[in-house]
């Protein structure tokens, strides 16, 4: 069995090789900093141990300590709509993109988006996507490498097993959803399915049998929904994958632009998303003890395990950077896409997987803090957003200034000189003509400023739907919240499995849900600032509220309402292809609808430098 903390040396072998080399050619002028923005899938809000957690991160503490950590950074409920905020700029109902969708179903991100790596290669970056994708395939054009990406290894589907890569987990009616794109529009005949990652069956078999005779797996479940998923096996494991991967790609970047060229990596991770699985090495090297600091919970264990993949694929990741001579001009930027999955009995649904957003209300699936509010943190190798030598702006500190996932590309255009907002000349390409949602906030960071330029996010516009206690389909139901702390949230803001409970204050005994959410109205209406637990709903409470708040909140959400797109397929169904491999099954000129531009009236016009 391989150890925890394995990585290839050849890997980093050849990178003290070409480092050397690419160090005499550096030019000695400030160069365009290196951008690694990684995103934790499903990652709850007190599962890092910065964070307050029994849950050991060590590399990922550091670089957040010695950061910016964000306290008021906001993401949408679910994990779709915050990758499409991410790269665009936009709010995910701006083209339809506010609910998740998976397998063949034929949704995607609007071909006339313009995506983050393409603003960075107009000014010199060289991008690169290893991970997890989840923003459709329904043709080849929608797949990462005709968006921008030189290179894509990953998956193209929501979510996947660890170990075989197949899509659904554990089902003979499987496909292999892992993909070696090596080239810009890598489509047919060039995207290669990598079958080397999949497990082999003898393998599987083993590690399936041995799992499922494991003492804690219930009745009538997968070992891995009890958190009892035991393999020794390292080699196939997503996360492990990931990180060597990139690797590789540092390297060969280096040999053949330099350590001084500019490059992008997005880095979306499969951990921690479910299934509940990771090498049995890492899970039993946990502490276990709860006297001593230890997390009996074996659930709550097994993520412990996951998240030290997680950390580990960074230690490895920071240090291929360092030998490359790239470290030091490289801005990571670190955020979940969600808050963690928490349900009433952690195990029972696909979702759980240990997860806790304690102190908050809520988890993914919802509007509520616990839902919505991120981890996440910025560490600049420079030292121009936060001071490396502890003058100026200190270093390792927290902002309070309101943020949402849609504000990190024009932040990181302002800091490497690519300019996001529609242009109204002539000649300019398309792409350029649809207004952002983004603020950019690399001032407040550089200036150390406490607040920001924000004056709300919409953390939610999704599809109408009808309640049970009559609350009329047509006003629709989504989140709107106001850098004062209000904040509005209706029709219905919770899914019916996930409901609006807290997490319990203990996980490492019990990750289960401490207490039940009451139930709530239309409309429920708190202040997060006074309340950032959300437990007093002051939508009744006349003499709590200012006057005009109230109005003010629901005209935000009408006028969001009034131009949201939603969700439309494109075409019919797909499915793994005659060799089992989920892949684009539609030709562009084969889709069925036209997709909406869904411009905004809030932003349409809107001058370069306004802000919303």
């Amino acid at each position: 069995m391989v150890a925890p903390g394995w990585v290839p040396k050849k890997l980093l072998a050849r990178l003290c090789t070409v480092a050397a080399v690419a160090a005499v050619a550096a030019a000695a002028a400030e160069q365009k900093p290196h951008i690694v923005f990684a995103v934790i899938d499903d990652h709850g809000y007190h599962d890092l141990g910065y964070a307050g957690s029994r849950i050991k991160t060590p590399t990922i503490d550091k670089f957040a300590m010695e950061g910016v950590r964000f306290t008021q950074a906001y993401v949408q409920k679910v994990c779709s709509p915050t990758r499409t905020a991410i790269l665009t700029g936009r709010y995910p109902h701006r083209m339809g993109m506010q609910t998740p969708f998976c397998l063949g179903t034929a949704q995607g991100l609007n071909l006339n988006e313009t995506l983050m790596s393409q603003y960075l290669n107009d000014v010199g970056y060289v991008s690169h996507a290893v991970g997890k994708w989840h923003l459709g395939y329904t043709t080849w054009e929608h797949t990462p490498t005709f968006r921008g990406f030189e290179s894509f290894y990953g998956y193209y589907n929501c979510a996947e097993d660890y170990f075989t890569h197949s899509q659904p987990p554990h089902n003979s009616t499987w496909g292999l959803d892992f993909h070696d794109d090596k080239q810009p529009n890598c489509g047919k005949g060039c995207s290669r399915p990598a079958w080397e990652a999949n497990l082999p069956p003898a393998k599987l078999a083993e590690c399936m049998a041995e799992s499922a005779s494991a003492s804690c797996v219930k009745p009538n479940q997968h070992p891995w929904q009890s958190g009892c998923w035991t393999c020794d096996d390292v080699d196939h494991y997503s996360t492990h994958l990931i990180s060597n991967r990139v690797i590789s790609v540092i390297s060969n970047h280096v040999a053949h632009h330099g350590s001084a060229a500019p490059f992008f990596l997005y880095l979306p991770f499969q951990d921690t998303h479910a299934p509940a699985e990771v090498p049995r090495a890492y899970r039993d090297a946990v502490n276990d003890d709860a006297a001593t600091g230890g997390i009996p919970n074996v659930v709550r264990r097994e993520l412990a395990g996951k998240l030290a993949t997680v950390d580990e694929a960074f230690a490895n990741i920071t240090a291929a950077l360092r030998v490359a001579n790239m470290l030091d001009n490289t801005i990571i930027f670190y955020t979940t896409d969600n808050g963690g999955p928490i349900a009433d009995y952690l195990g029972e649904s696909f979702d759980g997987i240990g997860a806790s957003n304690y102190p908050l209300r809520g988890g993914k699936h919802n509007a509520y803090e616990g839902g919505v509010r991120a981890t996440a943190w910025v560490w600049d190798g420079r030292g121009k957003l936060h001071s490396k030598a502890g003058l100026g702006v200190p270093r390792g500190r927290t902002w309070h200034g309101l943020a949402h996932a849609v504000d990190y590309l024009p932040t990181i255009c302002s800091i490497v000189g690519c300019n996001p907002f529609p242009h109204p000349h002539t000649g300019v390409p398309p792409r350029y003509s649809l207004a952002l949602d983004g603020v950019d906030f690399s001032a407040e960071l550089m200036n150390n400023a406490t607040a920001s330029q924000r004056t709300n996010v919409i953390l939610d516009v999704d599809i109408p739907r009808p309640l049970s206690d009559g609350w009329p389909k047509e006003y629709g139901f989504g989140t709107v919240r106001t850098a004062d702390g209000w904040k509005y949230m209706v029709g219905f803001p919770a899914n019916a499995a996930r409901k609006g409970d807290w997490s319990n204050p203990e996980p490492w005994l019990n990750v289960t849900v401490s207490l039940q959410g009451p139930a709530y109205g239309p409309e429920q209406l708190f202040n997060v600032l006074d309340d950032p637990e959300e437990r007093h709903d002051q939508i009744n409470n006349t003499n709590a509220v200012p006057a005009g708040v109230l109005e003010r909140l629901r005209e935000i959400y009408m006028i969001e309402r009034n131009v949201a797109v939603y969700p439309f397929l494109l075409g019919p169904t797909g499915y793994p292809n005659a060799q089992g491999v989920w892949e684009p099954w539609m030709n562009s000129s084969e889709l069925l609808v036209t997709p909406p531009l869904g411009a905004s009236p809030a932003c349409s016009g809107r001058a370069y430098g306004d802000v919303l």
